[in-house]
């Protein structure tokens, strides 16, 4: 079997794990011994503060696109029990427009 859908589920939750894991670094390596994160400037920390949103904006989808391949890949088994709130949501969302 070549490559298929599945690996790219897993890749896909790698990389996603991988950017929420450097996002709780980040966090981390600024962080003092009192708890409070320390910042150079003002302006430095609008700067990190996005950047740190936006990578946990993009860990978020490539995790739930990840988990959704994954899921749909393997609905025979196992993957129903995540698909049906989607499916349910789709629905909501078709029913109530």
């Amino acid at each position: 079997m070549g490559f298929g859908i599945g690996y790219l589920g897993v890749f896909l939750l790698a990389v996603g794990l991988a950017s929420a894991l450097w996002r709780r670094k980040r966090i981390f390596d600024r962080t003092n011994h009192c708890g409070l994160q320390r910042f150079p400037s003002y302006w430095a920390k609008i700067g990190i503060k996005a950047k740190d949103g936006m990578l946990g904006f993009a860990s978020f989808i490539l995790l739930s696109a990840g988990v959704l391949i994954l899921a749909n890949r393997f609905e025979d088994s196992w993957g129903w029990i995540i698909l049906m709130p989607v499916y349910l949501y789709m629905l909501f969302i078709v029913i109530g427009s």
